[in-house]
């Protein structure tokens, strides 16, 4: 048997750290894991003893079962089945407070099922490509209890960046496009909540030609009285160009639902970012992984209402005949 231990101090209280780890729908933010679904619920705990979940890794596949769960110290599980075949003695994640956050402790004991030659691969390549998975879960942990980045970045060249950046333009208005063209052919049944997401469209004046701008973007948080945006550009080193509008242009417009209604956005201050983005990552997990793809400090964007100018009335009567 072989064992493999991998260990994290995160900075972030004990309790927040046990709510994600106890939810492995989460690691799908790690590129390391390509599926997770529950098979079964815990007998006390959607999560806890007894539970089963379904893994798909980059290497393989296995169905987990929850043996012990002791929150926020504690939680075990074994393999029942796998693809690859392995001998699981089971894995273990212990949670300890330590000065400045809390120390995560990841364990795992097995081998091949098949002897000789499998046992040395598994050995020399299973294990170590283990190793890479868990850490990576941990990078996603962190970035989104913490919004700190710690993966190098991987460079383009200069000389090939701005046509790399050209075609990733493109791919994201072709996004947008296939967007709209679902909400023009449903009439607007099908776009605004869709995979979990809520989508809102943003009205904003460009900040050289001060035509109007408009863009579908998901509204990680949102109530009558705030809504929250992220500029994420999907991890771009870049920020997004109605991001540098809309700190131009302040009075913006949102479609919520179909109806528009005038709004103020200002970026989030760091103290306002480190409360909302717990919050947010655990909404839509995937902003924690465009955290990681990029070192520039992903902007959190609030929108409050305002009372619509004259002005204003005359505007969104146009923008509400447009869309």
């Amino acid at each position: 048997m072989q064992t493999l231990t991998v260990e994290r101090t995160i900075a972030a209280p004990i309790e927040h750290v046990f709510d994600w780890m106890s939810d492995p729908a989460r690691y799908r933010a790690s590129f390391a894991v390509l599926r997770c679904e529950w098979t079964h619920p815990g007998v006390d705990d959607k999560h806890g003893v007894g539970a089963r979940r379904k893994v798909t890794w980059l290497f393989g596949e296995c169905v987990e079962r929850v043996t012990s769960f002791e929150p926020p110290y504690r939680m075990s599980y074994v393999a029942e089945s796998s693809f690859p075949d392995i001998r699981h003695e089971g894995s273990s994640i212990t949670f300890t407070e330590v000065p400045g956050g809390t120390r995560v402790r990841w364990r795992t004991t097995g081998e091949a099922a098949i002897p000789i030659a499998a046992n040395f691969v598994f050995r020399q390549i299973g294990f170590p490509v283990l190793e890479i998975a868990f850490n990576r879960v941990l990078d996603t942990l962190e970035v989104a209890l913490t919004s700190r980045r710690r993966e190098p970045l991987i460079k383009v060249p200069s000389c090939l960046q701005k046509q790399r950046n050209q075609l990733f333009d493109l791919y994201l208005k072709g996004i947008r496009n296939t967007h709209d063209l679902g909400l023009k052919l449903s009439g607007g049944r099908w776009g605004y909540h869709e995979v979990g997401m809520t989508f809102v469209r943003l009205h904003v004046q460009g900040r050289k030609s001060g035509a109007w701008r408009d863009c579908m973007l998901t509204a990680p948080l949102i109530d009558e009285n705030r809504v929250i945006l992220v500029a994420s550009k999907e991890g771009e080193d870049r920020n997004p160009q109605w991001y540098w509008n809309l700190v131009a242009n302040p009075d913006i417009r949102l479609t919520i639902d179909g109806a528009i209604s005038p709004w103020r956005a200002r970026t989030a201050t760091p103290e306002e970012k480190s409360a909302l983005w717990p919050e947010i990552v655990k909404r839509h997990h995937t902003f924690a992984v465009y955290q990681t793809r990029t070192e520039r400090d992903i902007p959190v964007v609030i929108c409050e209402p305002r009372e619509p100018s004259e002005i204003d009335r005359g505007e969104l009567v146009q923008l509400g005949s447009a869309h």
